[in-house]
């Protein structure tokens, strides 16, 4: 509907509502002149009058509350569109394409929705998970506005000077067990680290399906653990679904304190006294020669602002404003 014609449906709610013109008018910053001019013209467009003049007000004719009812869903719309079109100026509706790493999707479902709702966004995350060579091919196809994943792919980046990376947090892995794994002589895996070993090795384990690189970062006897057993016997593709298997009895797994809290605290799961030596260490990748749309930049400022802090023992440190920005 073109502008004026909303307009006018403005200035006849207005007329109805109050029931006269002058209240209409002072509600609307018009002079009753104008006002009765501007509601003369619909009524003649329309054809039809909308009001019975009476000395000291209007009152409707049986057309003009039908009318009502109508141009009260129209303006209601408007107003939605506008309120829309709005927050896709300022970032605060719309689709971001982010490329992630295995253990990011949990952080994301456990953590940035929290965050975005208490910032006022309503974006679709259109989420994507798979090896960094892949994921970095997908960013300067730009068919990535970023990436999230370890920050210790920084090296394998070819062009250091067009690539901006935020550190966001870092979060220890602990090997957890099926509580009921751990009953009568396997309740000793609880409490030395040699029997802890020798339980984890007889044992199935659950891994996310990750680089090689996050085995050989790893403590030495976990790295020596994993080269003999060839390997983990479930390859899944996030750590709540290795989560989940560790559940349901099914195996061993990895994972940071931020996605068992719930299973340690039900008594579901039990940690190993065991230091594997690994970590998430999740950072956000973008081009500086690609600008992001207005949504993808807000998202990167929550990030970079600590949107999936965890707790201060979480971050590895807070993103500086140069950093953070969208230049």
């Amino acid at each position: 509907m073109p502008g004026w014609q909303l307009q006018q449906l403005i200035q006849f709610r207005a007329v109805y509502e109050h029931g006269s013109l002058s209240a209409a008018a002072r509600a609307l910053g018009l002079t009753q002149p104008a006002l009765s001019r501007a509601l003369g013209k619909l009524e003649e467009e329309l054809g039809a009058p909308l009001f019975q003049r009476h000395t000291r007000s209007l009152r409707p004719t049986e057309f003009a509350t039908g009318l009502y009812r109508q141009a009260s869903r129209v303006l209601q719309e408007s107003a939605g569109l506008d309120r829309l079109v709005e927050r896709f100026q300022e970032g605060r509706e719309g689709r971001v394409r982010l490329g992630c790493g295995p253990f990011v999707p949990d952080l994301l479902s456990r953590k940035l929705a929290r965050a975005m709702a208490e910032s006022g966004l309503s974006l679709h995350l259109d989420v994507h998970t798979d090896h960094f060579e892949t994921l970095r091919e997908g960013l300067y196809g730009y068919r990535y506005d970023f990436l999230l994943y370890d920050g210790r792919r920084q090296r394998d980046v070819p062009d250091h000077d067009d690539v901006v990376v935020v550190p966001l947090l870092t979060l220890p892995l602990r090997m957890v067990a099926p509580a009921a794994w751990v009953r009568g002589k396997d309740r000793a895996a609880l409490e030395s680290e040699p029997a802890a070993r020798a339980f984890a090795a007889s044992r199935p384990w659950a891994m996310p399906r990750v680089s090689p690189d996050y085995g050989r970062r790893a403590a030495p006897w976990f790295h020596r653990m994993l080269q003999a057993r060839h390997g983990a016997e479930f390859l899944m593709p996030t750590l709540s679904a290795c989560v989940g298997l560790c559940r349901a009895g099914h195996a061993l797994t990895l994972a940071p304190d931020i996605l068992i809290e719930e299973e340690l605290a039900a008594g579901w799961l039990v940690p190993l006294p065991l230091d594997v030596g690994a970590a998430t260490e999740t950072c956000a990748y973008r081009l500086r020669s690609r600008p992001l749309s207005q949504a993808a930049g807000r998202l990167w400022r929550l990030l970079a602002d600590g949107g999936l802090r965890s707790g201060e023992d979480d971050l590895i440190r807070p993103a500086s404003r140069s950093e953070s920005g969208t230049d």
